[in-house]
């Protein structure tokens, strides 16, 4: 397994010309980058600057992994610039990009199926409580999309690892994968991210292990509130995902595994007690509502010891102030983990 940086959450390099972010990213130590998309590395998907990024790369000793964004057509109007890649012809845009990326070697790239849309209030951040579509229509029209790219997608030889992302459940994803085809479509298992929908970062693991092409390591802890449990971003190595543990289910399948460090800071809700959150998440298991709660037993235990720092005093502390202290935290623990794997 090779341990990677998100270019995008933690890191702050967007600003920076590729090879200034990729240089960047070899003298802190990292194996690879990721970035969210073709665009990213050139605006206008130019070859020969795709190719010089990839050489600078490869001088390196890096990797470049890449997103390929929206694959939810209820939500890719938020990617205008996708749409003017294609001319207005969405599908044509992302066999664009699917091209562009498998030129430069990237062949597991990560997709989504909504973002985070924190303008808005309670659960309607989440495009899963839409009212204009149900969670389920949005899935059907995310099936019918991929199975229509899944011709380039085995031209090319790229897979679209969906992302466990805010919105999804593991148990979604995976029934799209047996839809839509395993040699086209995968998970991009982001560890903290399924506490959101109320699943143990172990667990979940175990249950998409096989299919798992990509990793966000992120980490969390989470604490009780008055409607259920609070999660919140800290280090890798800080919080309640057992890295080793998930490393070692991977590992079977995917023992050359790239595993991008996501860095940010927030808070997410898992309504355990309110009866609409409950029933919206028909998948929910029993196994991994316990193991959360003890999770959250033991967090608060270690905050009391003084052992954690008290989440609202943590959150007063920007993103900036903890940067780099966050970062050399996950990178120590996760080349820690991923050196223990080695026999």
């Amino acid at each position: 397994m090779k341990i990677g940086i998100d270019m995008h959450h933690g890191f702050l390099t967007e600003e920076l010309p590729v090879e200034q972010a990729l240089e960047k990213a070899k003298q802190e130590g990292y194996e690879g980058v990721y970035y969210k998309s073709a665009l990213y590395v050139s605006g206008t998907l130019d070859q020969a600057e795709l190719q010089a990024a990839y050489q600078c790369a490869s001088d390196l000793g890096l990797y470049i992994d890449l997103g390929i964004g929206r694959v939810n057509p209820f939500n890719t109007n938020e990617t205008p610039e996708v749409w003017m890649l294609g001319g207005g012809n969405y599908l044509l845009a992302m066999e664009k990009l699917i091209r562009a990326s498998a030129s430069i070697g990237a062949t597991e790239l990560i997709g989504v199926t909504a973002g985070w849309k924190g303008m808005f209030d309670g659960y309607h951040v989440y495009d899963r409580y839409r009212t204009d579509v149900t969670w389920e229509e949005q899935l059907e029209a995310t099936s019918r999309f991929l199975r229509r790219l899944a011709p380039s997608l085995r031209e090319y030889g790229v897979r679209i690892n969906l992302e466990t992302h805010e919105e999804i459940t593991t148990f979604e994803i995976l029934r799209l994968i047996e839809e839509v085809g395993e040699d086209v479509l995968g998970v991009a298992l982001d560890t903290a991210n399924v506490v959101a929908r109320g699943e143990d970062p172990v667990n979940a693991a175990k249950r998409v292990s096989p299919y798992v092409h990509q990793m966000h390591a992120k980490d969390c802890i989470v604490t009780f509130s008055d409607t259920g449990l609070v999660r919140q971003i800290r280090p890798a190595g800080e919080g309640i995902v057992d890295f080793a543990a998930v490393c070692k289910e991977i590992a079977v399948h995917s023992p050359e595994l790239h595993m991008q460090i996501e860095d940010h800071k927030g808070l997410m809700h898992c309504d355990f007690f309110v009866d609409a959150w409950r029933q919206s998440h028909p998948d929910l298991q029993m196994a991994d509502v316990t193991e959360l709660f003890r999770h959250a037993k033991r967090c608060e235990q270690r905050i009391l010891s003084g052992e954690l720092m008290d989440p609202a005093l943590y959150e007063r502390f920007s993103y900036q102030e903890q940067r780099n202290q966050r970062l050399a935290a996950s990178k120590s623990h996760l080349f820690s983990v991923v050196r223990q794997l080695v026999p």
